[in-house]
C-alpha cells in the first residue's frame, strides 16, 4: 500500500465473506453486506472486478484482465477500477491482503 492509503498496483485484494453476490433481472448485481444490510447495485464490470477480488489478483493484475476485454484505454481502466476498488474498501466489502 501506498502512503496515505493509496492503492497500489501491488497491492492482491480480497472480498469480505460476509458480502453476497446477487444477479438481478437487467444483467447487473447486488452486493449484499450481511452484517449491515448495506446492498450495494453494481454493473457487469463492477460484477468482474468483485469476483477477481479473490486474495490471488492484484489491482494490476485485475486491470490487466479488464483491458484484455474491454475497449478502454489501459489508464482509463486502472482509474475507474482504482476509485471502484477504492469505493469497495470504504464500505467494508474488500481489503488489502495482508
Amino acid at each position: 500500500m501506498l502512503p496515505g492509503g493509496e492503492l497500489s498496483g501491488t497491492d492482491v485484494l480480497l472480498r469480505h465473506r460476509e458480502v453476497d453476490l446477487n444477479p438481478l433481472p437487467d444483467q447487473t448485481v447486488l452486493l449484499f453486506q450481511k452484517d449491515t444490510s448495506l446492498a450495494v447495485p453494481v454493473n457487469q464490470v463492477g460484477a468482474a472486478i468483485w469476483e477477481m477480488c479473490d486474495g490471488v489478483h492484484s489491482l494490476d493484475q485485475i486491470v490487466d484482465k479488464l483491458a484484455e476485454t474491454y475497449d478502454q484505454e489501459r489508464s482509463r481502466i486502472e482509474q475507474d477500477a482504482r476509485a471502484f476498488i477504492g469505493e469497495l474498501i470504504r464500505l467494508g466489502f474488500v481489503e488489502r491482503k495482508c
